[in-house]
């Protein structure tokens, strides 16, 4: 009996020590910032794993150093995402199609009312493709561009309602990378193409799109964007969030508002921060 008391002590102590460990590790990461919140070492490293490894892929989405980039929306925000969701009945009805999305990297899954498993980061997701579904309408044949793709999440859930004629993701090296692994999974209507910064070209879309990425961008950075993308393109969809770094100097919303012809500030529902908005706009052909 004492032997298994002792033997349950130490399995116990391990589990604590490997979980301070993780957390050390983690919050070590994190402090060696670059060009973005996200393009820090430990981030793409454990994209290029994961996009080369079948057994790394396979767990991605709970990877304690990619949860604190992604996949880290917790079970209570899913419910007011799926709150606001369940009031359109269409995409209700198309549900088990954006579900498909977690058949991948094995996220954290929980049991929500009238629709089962899924992810609350794809509730987030398929809450984007609700307001892109108010402000925009159809958006078929559209020649999409979003900056910021995480594994390509909002990619899928867009591509499961809509039909696109392009896709452009945009993204560091090694999250393109994970990215094409995720979305080569599905069939999709889009042509998908994989651009870094430097690889874009000045063009106008018909839509383009980021959740909180651009806005974690130092200024310097933004203003490529802005010059390549987002003053070219005739519609645009920003979660703005204010996290960077003083020494970012990344735009304030008013800002962005100022340079962005007809563009608007709307409230982000359900606020996941104080500061939080959706910044919109589409200009007339």
């Amino acid at each position: 009996m004492g032997h298994m008391q002792n033997s349950g002590e130490r399995l116990q102590i391990m589990k604590l020590l490997e979980r301070f460990l993780q957390k050390m590790y983690v919050m070590s990461a994190l402090r060696r910032m670059s060009t973005s919140l996200s393009d820090n070492q430990a981030y793409p490293q454990i994209c290029i794993e994961a996009s080369n490894d079948y057994r790394l892929f396979n767990d991605f989405r709970r990877n304690p150093i990619y949860n604190q980039i992604l996949e880290h929306v917790s079970e209570k925000q899913g419910n007011e995402y799926l709150q606001i969701i369940s009031n359109d009945l269409e995409i209700m009805a198309k549900m088990d199609d954006f579900k498909a999305n977690d058949k991948w990297g094995n996220p954290r899954v929980y049991d929500y009312p009238n629709i089962g498993k899924i992810s609350p980061t794809t509730l987030r997701y398929i809450k984007v493709l609700l307001d892109i579904k108010k402000h925009f309408q159809c958006i078929d044949k559209y020649a999409i561009c979003e900056i910021g793709v995480g594994y390509g999440g909002q990619c899928r859930v867009i591509n499961a309602y809509y039909k696109p004629a392009t896709y452009c993701l945009v993204d560091i090296q090694p999250a393109l990378s994970l990215a094409q692994r995720f979305l080569d999974n599905y069939i999709l209507h889009s042509t998908l193409i994989y651009r870094t910064m430097n690889e874009l070209e000045k063009r106008d879309y018909d839509l383009v799109l980021s959740n909180y990425a651009y806005t974690e961008l130092p200024r310097t950075i933004q203003d490529v964007y802005l010059e390549k993308i987002i003053l070219n393109s005739k519609s645009g969809y920003i979660t703005y969030n204010e996290v960077t770094p003083l020494e970012f100097h990344s735009y304030k919303s008013d800002e962005l508002i100022a340079l962005i012809p007809g563009s608007r500030l709307l409230k982000e529902e359900p606020l996941t921060h104080p500061r939080n908005c959706i910044i919109v706009w589409e200009r007339n052909p």
